[in-house]
């Protein structure tokens, strides 16, 4: 915190804006060195928290370039220290050229992820915040955008904090009627802190009842395709990736292993992948496909079943209906260019039926449509990390013992140790009491510049 460091922080170059950041102590100097407005006092002087525009200057005094440039005066800035960012034209020698002369006037490259890294340093945000921040970078979706940004507004924290209170509250209350025995306190009684310990559990697991909602919005949602061989379920990866990513051959078992693509349907993200086709396997290579493609049937939210609409189902076709019975599931009747067969099984066992053509397109569009629904759209906040959650649920058991413990007439000083873990577990969450490692792994997904 006692350097001042420097990092390109736009999008990839050439673009037509780039954006060079500085922070730390000595940035009001530095930026008087590099960039003189065109009219007013200089950038050191204010004003702060304002674009202005000017020139960059080189160290033989020349302009670099005509751009804007802002500085912002700690702590009211992102990280809570003075900055300057330079807005300049997206060349990259005119950003490198300017990332050099920060340097040379004092300046140290910035580690991945070291500005955001200062701002929950600084208090600026906790590290819930953090994190939805690297969320937010890499949000694929308007609905994983809007999440992260409501976590990044305190969606989660505050929800957090409300129940630390609550814990906190019986703590307080039990150490002040120990401490102050003559005063007129309420006593501390074991079946309101059962009901209020019981409360906050319930609260923690109101959170983790969404980890998975959430996890879907910033992995995207696995769909595994599965069929028998030569049923189009490669052909139909390659329809809805836009491009050819899978091997389409005439050649049955064609596909071994598992071909996992991520792509978007409306503001839907899927983890889209496809497998080895069900059969008696007629290698061992075959027989290992097989059943990864079993297992990533079992792991996904939805099955979409592939069947060749212009022929009769067979055996094969009847092992992928029961290999998928217990799972969420829809079926695709695929190569309806073909002609249409009649197979009256498949409106007995699924709900929702696709007729298309994934070698010609047509009927994509409805099934693609259809998967564009499938994101949640959430009122609240949804947890994302699974740092967030594993700690959470540790927290919620804590409680939840204490509670009990309370509830079986335990004395207090007994369960509230219990209570007292769950609040050191919330703190780790919030990032109040938390190990450098910890924090520096979840620094390291930042890009440098953020």
């Amino acid at each position: 915190m006692n350097s001042m460091i420097a990092a390109y922080s736009g999008g990839a170059l050439p673009a037509a804006i780039g954006i060079c950041r500085v922070s730390g102590p000595g940035v009001l100097t530095l930026a008087d060195k590099i960039f003189r407005p065109k009219k007013g006092r200089s950038m050191g002087e204010g004003p702060f928290s304002a674009m202005r525009y000017g020139e960059v200057l080189d160290s033989d005094g020349r302009a670099l370039d005509l751009c804007l440039a802002c500085c912002y005066r700690g702590p009211a800035s992102y990280t809570g220290e003075d900055m300057l960012e330079i807005f300049c034209h997206g060349s990259q020698a005119v950003a490198a050229r300017i990332l050099e002369r920060c340097m040379e006037l004092g300046a140290q490259p910035a580690q991945a992820g070291e500005f955001t890294q200062r701002a929950f340093l600084a208090g600026k945000m906790d590290l819930i915040g953090a994190e939805a921040v690297a969320d937010l970078i890499e949000a694929q979706s308007a609905a994983a955008a809007k999440n992260a940004a409501a976590q990044l507004k305190g969606g989660i924290s505050q929800q957090i904090r409300a129940i630390r209170q609550a814990i906190m509250d019986q703590l307080t209350h039990f150490y002040a009627v120990c401490d102050y025995p003559d005063e007129d306190l309420d006593p501390f009684l074991n079946s309101q802190a059962c009901q209020a310990l019981t409360r906050c559990a319930d609260e923690m697991e109101k959170l983790l009842a969404g980890f998975e909602r959430g996890r879907t919005l910033t992995q995207g949602l696995p769909v595994t395709i599965l069929g028998k061989p030569n049923a189009g379920k490669s052909s139909l990866l390659n329809a809805l990736a836009g491009y050819d990513r899978a091997i389409v051959t005439e050649e049955a078992g064609a596909t071994r292993d598992i071909v996992t693509e991520t792509l978007r349907c409306g503001d839907t993200v899927l983890r889209l992948s496809d497998t080895a086709g069900l059969r008696q396997a007629e290698s061992q290579a075959e027989r290992i496909g097989i059943e990864k493609a079993r297992q990533s049937a079992r792991q996904s939210q939805l099955v979409i079943c592939v069947f060749d609409g212009s022929r009769p189902l067979d055996d094969q076709d009847l092992e992928t209906i029961q290999a998928s019975a217990d799972l969420e599931r829809i079926a695709v009747r695929n190569k309806m260019d073909l002609g249409q067969a009649a197979q009256p099984q498949l409106e007995e066992q699924f709900g929702r039926i696709f007729c298309l053509s994934a070698q010609t397109g047509e009927g994509i569009e409805d099934l693609c449509q259809w998967l564009a629904s499938l994101t949640p759209q959430p009122d609240q906040a949804l947890i994302t990390s699974a740092r967030q959650a594993a700690l959470l649920d540790q927290a919620a058991q804590s409680c939840r013992l204490a509670a009990q413990s309370a509830e079986q007439g335990f004395t207090a000083d007994a369960f509230l140790a219990d209570a007292e873990q769950a609040l050191r577990l919330l703190d780790q969450t919030l990032g109040e009491s938390v190990g450098e490692d910890i924090v520096h792994g979840i620094f390291s997904r930042f890009c440098v510049g953020k």
